[in-house]
């Protein structure tokens, strides 16, 4: 497959942000923080506290409990909480699994020329390895550019084939290793949000037992208030957990997979080349038929 034309074009601001990521991954968490809570905390001053303070106004003055609403369910400091951590956590996620890197689509283009190889000699290495440097400058951090990067190196080394696949299936391994140990505070958002909820229960029902007297004298709309802020915090918290864990799960799964088929890419594509144009060329010095050219000859 030829590579189409333009397909190693990449937009500045992506590599520039990629590059900030990489080199300051602490500030660009901060950011991250810093803009969820910014967010969430505006709109709940410019909606939800003032719809939420009308409708319990209205409440009060007819000796009423105020209808469920989007507005009434979040009004709580626990639930902006749980939004904000939520917020940050898909901050977190979206680089520490790179969502604005697209290099998947590498693994369904023959970028690297194998194709075309009719030797296994110092000459098509270099060539490959200028294609690798090409697509490293579209794909900066590409697991799949490092991973072909590690198998060519120990083949120019005097590795064996053999080697060079292990190379390329450890930097597959380590590459999740490193990601799941960057993921630490992800896992910890995920953990506090249920926690916060289950905070914001407690306070609600140790205001509803406070207002127990109140309730005896039949005035409940202040135990109903109450137990609404235990119901609520924990409705709230365990929804977005539930969201997130759904978008942990998958890209976690979409990382894998991308892990896995490098790994097979550089197995039954670049190995396999390189390994059948070798036992060709030895074949031919011997004088012998190489497997390569006796699978050919066998062929009907």
């Amino acid at each position: 497959m030829k590579i189409p034309s333009g397909a190693f074009a990449s937009s500045s601001l992506r590599n520039r942000l990629m590059r900030f990521s990489a080199e300051h991954g602490l500030s660009l968490d901060l950011i991250g923080l810093a803009a969820s809570a910014l967010l969430v905390h505006l709109i709940y001053v410019l909606y939800i506290d003032p719809t939420a303070g009308e409708a319990l106004r209205i409440a009060a003055a007819s000796g009423a409990v105020p209808e469920r609403t989007p507005a009434i369910i979040l009004k709580d400091l626990e639930q902006e909480l749980c939004i904000i951590l939520g917020l940050w956590c898909v901050w977190l996620l979206a680089f520490r699994y790179r969502l604005f890197q697209d290099e998947g689509y590498l693994l369904e283009l023959d970028f690297l020329g194998l194709d075309e190889l009719s030797a296994c000699d110092q000459a098509a290495l270099d060539g490959i390895e200028t294609k690798l440097a090409e697509a490293a400058a579209a794909q900066p951090d590409a697991l799949l550019v490092r991973c072909l990067r590690l198998a060519l190196d120990r083949i120019r080394l005097g590795g064996t084939f053999q080697e060079a696949n292990e190379a390329a299936a450890e930097a597959s391994e380590l590459h999740l290793e490193i990601l799941y140990s960057r993921l630490s505070i992800a896992k910890y958002i995920l953990w506090a949000i249920p926690s916060i909820g289950f905070l914001g229960t407690v306070r609600g029902i140790g205001e509803a037992l406070g207002k127990a007297g109140e309730a005896m004298t039949g005035d409940l709309s202040g135990m109903a208030s109450s137990l609404g802020i235990a119901f609520n915090s924990t409705f709230v918290a365990l929804f977005v957990s539930l969201v997130l864990m759904l978008i942990s799960n998958a890209l976690q799964g979409r990382e894998e997979r991308l892990a896995a088929d490098c790994k097979q890419f550089v197995s039954s594509r670049l190995i396999a080349k390189l390994s059948a144009l070798s036992r060709a060329a030895q074949g031919a010095a011997t004088g012998g038929p190489s497997n390569v050219q006796s699978t050919a000859a066998a062929a009907p």
